[in-house]
Parts: C-alpha cells; sequence; structure tokens
C-alpha cells in the first residue's frame, strides 16, 4: 500500500509541486527569462532627481543620423524620401545637393557652407508601393533617456522639471569627424553656460563645474572619442598627429560608446565601392556621391588589421585601403572612370572630363590622407583622465563582415570571412582590439581602456532599443558615480555634518565651494 502511495506522490504529486514553484516567486527552480527589468524605488528616485549632481546628457548620433538642409534655399537634403527615389533612383539635384563640394584650391574643412544640420533623425519617413513608412531611427534611444528622468531640448518641459538635461548634438554626418568636434566643443561651451545660469537662478550657485555625460551611437562614438582626446584641435597639416591634451574631458564625466567602429568597418569600403542603399524603400547612392563623403573614409578598417587582402596572396601583404594609388588602379569609387556620368551632375561648370577626374582624385587623395591621420591619432594608446569613465555596448550575436579580397586584375572586392557583430560592427572592432594584427595575448590589448563593456543580441540599430542596453544605461548614467561625482558627494557630506541635526539630510545635493551654508 505504502509502496503504491509513494509511487503516485513521485508520479503526480511531486512534478505539480516541482512546477508550481517554478512559477513562484522567489523559486529557485524558475529558468524563466523576461526581456525587460523592474526598477526598484532607488532607481525610480535617481530618475525622478533633478539637480546639479545630477550630469546632464548628450546625445550623439551615428552616420546618417540628423536632417539636413541647404542653408539659402531652406530645402531638406536629408531625412524622407519619396517613392520615386526608391522606383528611379536619386534624381540629379538630390545627388548634387547630398555630395559635398569638391574644389582643388580648398581643405575639406573649408568647404561645404551651404549645408546645416537642423533636427535629429528621429524617424526615416519612407515611402514602400506607394505606402508611408515610418522607420525608426533615434527615437528609441531619446525615449530610454526621457523614460530615465531626463528633460529633452527643444522639447516641452516635462512637468516638475525647471531646465533641460538630455541635449541632441546633430551634425552633418558627411562632414571630417575633427571639424564636427570642433563643433561639439562649441555646444558643450553654449550648453554649459545655460546650465550654469539656472544652476545660479535656481541654486544660488555660481559659475557651477557643469559636467556631461555622453551616449554616442555608432561614428558618433568616434567623434567624441576624438573630442576626449584633443578638443576643438584640428588634425596638423603636415600630417602629424596632434598633441594629446584630453581637452575633451574637462568638461566631460561618463561616455556610453554604442555600436562604435573603433577600428573601422569593412562595409564602408564596399559601399564606396558599389553605392549604398541605407534602407527598402530608399534610393541607391552611387559611389561619386559617397566618395565627396570625408567621414566614410574615417570609418575604414584601420591597417594592421589585415581587412583587407589580395586573392592570390591571403597569407602577404594586407591591402592599404588608405593608399590613393591603390584606388586608382583597383577603379574604386571615385577613381572609377565609369563614374564620370557622376562626375558630370556634381561639377556641372567643369566641361572636361579630364578635368573632372583630375578634381575627383585631388579629392579622394585628400580624404585618404585625413583619414590616415585620424586613425593614427586614435590609436595612440594613453590612458585617459582618471576622472573619465568610457563604457562600450556592442553587438556579438550576428554575423559581421571581416575580411574581404581584391582581384588585382578587375579590382572586385568581395566579402570573405564574417565575425560576431552587430552586422555592421565587428565586437573586435568596438572593442578595439588589437589582437586581430595576429599578436594573441590572453587578455584584450586595446588603445581604448574601459572601464565597462557590455555584449548584446541585437542588430547595429537594434542596440538602442535592446532591454539590456535600457536598463544598464540607465545604471551607468543614473546610478554609477564618476571620480568627480565622489569628490562632490563627499564634500557635500562632510559639509552636512557641520550643520544642526534637524537639517543635515539635503537630497539636492547642492553644496560645493560657492555654496556651504
Amino acid at each position: 500500500m505504502f509502496k503504491y502511495a509513494n509511487f503516485f506522490f513521485a508520479t503526480c504529486i511531486f512534478p505539480l509541486l516541482l512546477n508550481q514553484g517554478c512559477s513562484s516567486v522567489g523559486s529557485y527552480q524558475s529558468k524563466e527569462v523576461t526581456d525587460k527589468s523592474i526598477k526598484n524605488d532607488i532607481l525610480r528616485q535617481c530618475s525622478e532627481y533633478e539637480g546639479p549632481m545630477r550630469n546632464p546628457v548628450i546625445v550623439i548620433h551615428g552616420f546618417l543620423g540628423s536632417k539636413l538642409r541647404n542653408i539659402s534655399t531652406g530645402n531638406e537634403i536629408w531625412g524622407s524620401f519619396s517613392p520615386l527615389d526608391s522606383i528611379f533612383g536619386p534624381g540629379d539635384r538630390h545627388i548634387r545637393d547630398l555630395a559635398c563640394k569638391m574644389s582643388k584650391g580648398s581643405g575639406l574643412t573649408e568647404l561645404d557652407k551651404n549645408v546645416e544640420p537642423y533636427a535629429f533623425l528621429e524617424m526615416v519617413k519612407v515611402q514602400i508601393l506607394g505606402i508611408p513608412v515610418n522607420v525608426n531611427a533615434y527615437e528609441d534611444m531619446l525615449s530610454i533617456l526621457r523614460n530615465s528622468g531626463y528633460a529633452q531640448y527643444e522639447k516641452p518641459l516635462p512637468e516638475g522639471k525647471h531646465f533641460y538635461s538630455l541635449y541632441p548634438y546633430y551634425y552633418d554626418w558627411r562632414r571630417d569627424l575633427p571639424y564636427n568636434a570642433a563643433r561639439l566643443h562649441e555646444y558643450i561651451l553654449q550648453k554649459r553656460a545655460y546650465l550654469q545660469k539656472e544652476y545660479e537662478k535656481l541654486y544660488g550657485i555660481k559659475d557651477y563645474d557643469v559636467q556631461f555625460d555622453i551616449v554616442a551611437h555608432s561614428m558618433g562614438g568616434l567623434l567624441s572619442g576624438y573630442y576626449l582626446r584633443y578638443g576643438d584641435a584640428d588634425l596638423p597639416a603636415d600630417g602629424s598627429v596632434p598633441e594629446l591634451t584630453w581637452k575633451g574631458s574637462h568638461y566631460i564625466d561618463k561616455v556610453l560608446i554604442v555600436g562604435t567602429p573603433n577600428a573601422g568597418f569593412l562595409d564602408t569600403c564596399q559601399e564606396l565601392i558599389y553605392g549604398l542603399q541605407v534602407a527598402p524603400g530608399t534610393p541607391t547612392f552611387p559611389p561619386a556621391m559617397l566618395g565627396t563623403f570625408a567621414t566614410y573614409y574615417q570609418m575604414m578598417p584601420v591597417y594592421g588589421f589585415r581587412s583587407v587582402l589580395y586573392e592570390d596572396d591571403l597569407n602577404g601583404a594586407e591591402v592599404d585601403i588608405f593608399d590613393p594609388d591603390v584606388w586608382i588602379q583597383m577603379k574604386w569609387g571615385l577613381a572609377d572612370p565609369a563614374q564620370d556620368k557622376y562626375l558630370q551632375v556634381l561639377l556641372p561648370e567643369v566641361k572636361d572630363p579630364l578635368e573632372r577626374r583630375s578634381i575627383a582624385l585631388d579629392h579622394l587623395s585628400k580624404c585618404l590622407k585625413r583619414a590616415k591621420q585620424f586613425s593614427a591619432a586614435m590609436q595612440v594608446k594613453a590612458r585617459p583622465p582618471e576622472n573619465v569613465a568610457l563604457f562600450l555596448f556592442a553587438g556579438d550575436a550576428i554575423e559581421t563582415s571581416r575580411t574581404a579580397t581584391v582581384n588585382r586584375k578587375t579590382g572586385e572586392f568581395k566579402v570573405v570571412e564574417y565575425a560576431p557583430g552587430d552586422g555592421k560592427i565587428l565586437t573586435s572592432s568596438a572593442l578595439f582590439d588589437l589582437r586581430e594584427d595576429g599578436y594573441w595575448t590572453p587578455y584584450l590589448r586595446s588603445p581604448i581602456t574601459w572601464h565597462g563593456t557590455f555584449f548584446l543580441n541585437a542588430a547595429h540599430m537594434g542596440i538602442t532599443k535592446s532591454s539590456v542596453f535600457n536598463s544598464n544605461a540607465s545604471f551607468c548614467l543614473l546610478v554609477t558615480p564618476s571620480v568627480k561625482q565622489d569628490k562632490r558627494d563627499k564634500k557635500s557630506l562632510d559639509l552636512r555634518q557641520e550643520l544642526p541635526k534637524e537639517i543635515q539630510y539635503l537630497g539636492d545635493g547642492l553644496f560645493n565651494e560657492n555654496n556651504g551654508k
């Protein structure tokens, strides 16, 4: 009798109890996985806090991430696409307006003064088969930060908020990254002055040392990385590397680098050679137009990672993709004679095809020279000041272009090897893992000192909407103190201890050397 009872319990009752335990709160047996986290009371209080102890955040978009318009006419040249674009391709005027200007007598930073960025590209408006579609661009990332308690600039202030604390920095993503770093410096000083004025008005603090946190996606991470190292300094005219001053770190506490090609990415070469379609329903842009963008070359894979090899000599020297002679020999991009039909559109005032080619090759050479110089500047290995923290968010679950081969005779460029990444950016590139040069060590070798790394099962833009990014980015910004914040907090605690007991607790953290009363 007891034997049958035990059997009944073991086969019928115990599994029911076990399953019940698996679904109950606090079960040791549960293997449940969720796609979102729950904010605890402390984190909720952090997101509700408004005051000088909370750093404002600057969001920096990546390639293609801002709307552009012609200053003279006000016409938009990037931001939405008509159904005709997807059917017939971009028209001559669209190509000419979006291309950067080319001139033998001018440097890259002296051109394109008639185009301005005017808004963050939160949504891309396209029409597929005549149906309007909004493709999410950076709205997810901005929404995560707004939900973390930040008040976004250029939107109505939320109830209870007294000043803006979330600043989307939009820039002309076609133009040279050091040029845009100088514009970022001006932007930071402008917003810093605004916040200092607000802090003095609200809290009586004069000339507060406002520090910013940065959340930078894709190419925006390269921009912020250059700014941290060199501030608003340009690349020297003699081709050397600028002096490493860490000037940008004077205003920055934490930087969240998201899906950034710190060691470049291979698709830039392929798109410069064969053209680019951004998304279904958008036009395919020709290599000649893309070849006018200085930033494209500044995102090419760094030399030494053996990303591009000759197909008849895979064990030999890698192809020097920063050498203009290679582009001319292989007939790539602006050096492709077949692109002259587009050069006629880009240079309508130049009637001689030989002169058009000469201008195009001059522009190509200038872009490659700047890109090689920029790459060298970013490879200088130096530990950042202790008061700056760098956090990396990278994808590692999607096959991503790793190695391409080149046919010496035809110039054919073909991707032949893939590795983990986010579909655009290799995980090793995001880390800037120098072990890609073939010299292996058990630990990461990188010119970047990472304070924390987070790997996500997400694609390049999917990272910005991932729940893992959501919870960890919020924690890094709201809860993780920087060295500067630690010092401020200690000073606040020391000052509070000198006050009468009944008023020692002040949650606004307003104390500094100018305001200890």
